[in-house]
């Protein structure tokens, strides 16, 4: 049937999950977003996705508010919450260099 199944061994350490709201320029796409994302928090990243979207009264003219969950991962250890901060840090970090803040 032409489809490969692939299997992957099962983490043995436990992932921690962060959600970030964001505050965007309408024209910004969200795939540049989540290139930022990737970029900013490395190798730690197992997974990010879009889970909301919104444009309206609370959000300012010419913005979007734009939300995603990240799944930060080691393989070899469980991510201290201080490793999850730094990287989350970073990720804001890099986030600023095409104009998205954390929406307040």
């Amino acid at each position: 049937n032409g489809i490969r199944t692939v299997y992957a061994p099962l983490p043995r350490h436990p992932a921690s999950v962060r959600d970030l709201s964001l505050l965007a320029d309408i024209a910004t796409p969200a795939a540049d977003i989540e290139e930022a994302i990737r970029k900013g928090a490395g190798k730690t990243l197992e997974s990010v996705s879009l889970f909301d979207l919104y444009q309206g009264p609370q959000v300012p003219e010419g913005k979007k508010s734009i939300s995603y969950s990240l799944s930060l991962r080691a393989a070899d250890r469980t991510l201290t919450v201080e490793e999850c901060d730094h990287t989350m840090q970073k990720v804001l970090k890099e986030l600023e260099t095409i104009g998205v803040v954390l929406r307040s």
